[in-house]
C-alpha cells in the first residue's frame, strides 16, 4: 500500500517540475497582471467552466494564504452535484459563455482567470472570447498536451484549431498529460492528475502575485489562527460587498 502511494506522490511531484519548467515566463507575468489589478482594488475573477474545473477555483477561494480579491465565478450548470451527465452536456453548449460572463460584472482592465484543462469546449472558449471582448486579460490555465489531443471534429471540441492557450492574453501550461487519468504499475485505476495541477498552477500564480504586493498584501488569515477572525473581519469589509461568494 505504502509502495503505491510513494509512486503516485512521486508522480504528482514530477507533473510539479513540469509546470514549473513550463512557465518560467507566463507565470511571472500572469503575477504582474494579478499584481497590478489587486493594487487598483480590482476583483481578480476567475472562472472554471468544467465538471472538475470549479475545483482548481474553489481551491483558492478564501483561502488561507491567497488573495482575497479572488472573486469565483462558478457556473451552476457545469458543477458536479448538479448531475455529472448534465455537466458534461452543459460545458459543450455553445451560446452559455456571453451569459455567464456578463453576469459576473467583469469589465475593461480587469484580469480573469480562467481555468480548463482540455481548453476547448463550447464554454470555455466563449467565455474566454467574450472576457476580452470586454477589455479584460484573460490569464488560461489549460494543459497544452490536453487541447492537441482533442480532435478538430471531436463533440466536445468547439473549433478545431481553436483552445483556451491560443486565447488568453497570458497562458499558464498545466502539463497534464492527455487523458488526465494514468495508470499507476499497472493497476485497473488510473491516478488523475487535473486537481493537482490545477490547484499548484493557481497558488504558484497567486502566491507570487502576494510576493510582488509585499506585506500588505490582501491575503487571508486561518479562521483557526491566533487573531485569524480579527485580520480576516478586516478584509471581509473591504471584498465582501463586491465578491458574491463571499
Amino acid at each position: 500500500m505504502t509502495g503505491l502511494g510513494s509512486t503516485i506522490a512521486a508522480r504528482v511531484g514530477a507533473l510539479y517540475a513540469e509546470i514549473i519548467a513550463a512557465n518560467p515566463d507566463s507565470v511571472p507575468r500572469a503575477a504582474q497582471r494579478i499584481a497590478s489589478a489587486v493594487r487598483e482594488d480590482r476583483l481578480v475573477y476567475a472562472f472554471g467552466p468544467g465538471a472538475h474545473s470549479h475545483l482548481g477555483i474553489q481551491d483558492v477561494f478564501y483561502r488561507p494564504g491567497m488573495l482575497a480579491a479572488v472573486a469565483p465565478v462558478l457556473d451552476e450548470a457545469t458543477l458536479l452535484t448538479n448531475g455529472a451527465r448534465a455537466s458534461t452536456r452543459a460545458e459543450r453548449t455553445p451560446g452559455r459563455g456571453e451569459e455567464i460572463v456578463a453576469a459576473s460584472g467583469i469589465g475593461p482592465g480587469d484580469v480573469a482567470l480562467v481555468v480548463n484543462t482540455a481548453g476547448v469546449n463550447a464554454t470555455v472558449v466563449e467565455i474566454a472570447r467574450a472576457i476580452t471582448t470586454r477589455g479584460a486579460q484573460v490569464v488560461g490555465f489549460s494543459s497544452r498536451a490536453c487541447e492537441r489531443a482533442v480532435d478538430a471534429d471531436h463533440p466536445g471540441r468547439l473549433e478545431g484549431g481553436t483552445a483556451l492557450s491560443t486565447l488568453a492574453a497570458t497562458h499558464v501550461d498545466t502539463c497534464v498529460p492527455p487523458g488526465d487519468a494514468e495508470t499507476i504499475d499497472g493497476g485497473p485505476l488510473g491516478v488523475p492528475l487535473t486537481t493537482a495541477a490545477q490547484s499548484f498552477a493557481l497558488t504558484w500564480t497567486l502566491a507570487e502575485s502576494a510576493r510582488l504586493l509585499g506585506p500588505d498584501a490582501p491575503v487571508w488569515a486561518s479562521s483557526y489562527s491566533d487573531g485569524g477572525d480579527a485580520h480576516n473581519a478586516a478584509i471581509m469589509a473591504r471584498y465582501a460587498p463586491r465578491v458574491v461568494a463571499l
